[in-house]
């Protein structure tokens, strides 16, 4: 295993000479370096790095919970008979780790083979004799989302009442860090998004219009961009007040989630105009979006929508050589759509 299991014997007797604060101190050091995570999967695997270089146990795992099938399955597993469990899936009431999920609590048992309460037809997969063991639940806004568990040390000692504590601390980190990364990422989305519509807002309009340019002028794949201008706007908010205008907007944005592909970036790009690029496709793919568009929303209007309004939509496309031309010829095509579907004059 490579472990040294000497030092982490002997860390533990150092233990017993530091204060209380010490021991905090120490696991500060080690939640810093697990904080450190940009993603949830690099976060728990730090973690279950430093419970390796602790424990020094023969085998231990993360179990996760699926919420849609309702089972539990093992996410990470380390040491031996690790790969005949990663990925393995199970009834949430097998076993010790489904009774922590069960009962949501830490789970400390010095000698597997005088415990009655657990088969040991369960752990015939890892290829050993489970002699002793703890787990603990990985808590996140007081929902256990999932365990992990340590079975057997490498030096054959059993664990004890101290080492589940340390246990229980190094959880309370890995779900601090969870919770760090989902907050981070909801930010993110705050910073990238436009708050009345969903859809991403000018400035990562901005950031990923030059990153496809780039790729179209690079290797050569088909871009094109759409323009959508709300017809009258300003007209809605005069009649029907912000409201009004605000519900046109976001079941414009509605409409272009509806019509298009995953890779299709939809932006807000002016307060009455929304911005769409899409990725690998010929102009002549894109007009047939635009007009998808149009029949849906009319569709929608000849229904009954509760404000009936319509779009302009102006397509541009270019190649390689001419890329930064996008924008351009998408808004002189908005401006060719408007002359040519505008209302007639009274009169006329």
């Amino acid at each position: 295993m490579g472990k040294d299991v000497n030092a982490s014997k002997k860390m533990y007797r150092d233990f017993d000479y530091l204060d209380e604060f010490v021991k905090l101190s120490h696991f500060a050091d080690i939640g810093i370096g697990i904080a450190a995570a940009k993603t949830i999967k690099e976060g728990m695997r730090r973690i279950m790095d430093k419970i390796g270089d602790i424990f020094a146990p023969l085998s231990w795992y993360l179990v996760l919970h699926d919420k849609n099938s309702g089972e539990i399955y093992y996410k990470l597993a380390y040491g031996v008979g690790a790969e005949r469990l990663r990925g393995k899936r199970f009834s949430k009431g097998e076993g010790t780790i489904g009774w922590i999920f069960r009962n949501e609590a830490p789970l400390l048992i010095e000698d597997m083979r005088k415990d009655e309460r657990f088969s040991s037809d369960f752990y015939k997969n890892t290829g050993f004799e489970t002699r002793s063991l703890m787990g603990v639940p990985l808590r996140v806004d007081e929902e256990v989302v999932g365990v992990i568990e340590l079975i057997n040390k490498q030096d054959e000692d059993i664990y004890t009442l101290k080492e589940l504590k340390v246990l229980i601390t190094m959880s309370e980190y890995a779900a601090l860090t969870i919770e760090k990364i989902y907050y981070n990422s909801a930010l993110r989305d705050i910073s990238n998004g436009d708050a009345l519509t969903g859809v991403y807002n000018r400035r990562s309009f901005d950031t990923q219009i030059v990153l496809e340019m780039e790729r179209c002028r690079r290797y050569g794949h088909p871009l094109s961009l759409m323009i959508v201008d709300v017809d009258e706007l300003r007209s809605y908010n005069e009649y029907l007040g912000p409201k009004g205008g605000d519900w046109v907007l976001k079941d414009t944005a509605r409409i272009l989630k509806k019509s298009l592909r995953r890779i299709d970036i939809i932006s807000r790009y002016r307060d009455d105009e929304f911005a769409v690029i899409m990725p690998h496709t010929q102009k002549k793919d894109a007009e047939k979006v635009r007009d998808r568009i149009i029949d849906d929303l009319e569709k929608e209007n000849m229904a009954g929508k509760e404000i009936p309004y319509r779009l302009f939509i102006g397509v541009g496309a270019a190649e390689p050589d001419k890329v930064y031309d996008l924008i351009r010829l998408a808004d002189e095509d908005l401006c060719k759509w408007k002359e040519a579907h505008k209302k007639p004059q009274k009169g006329n």
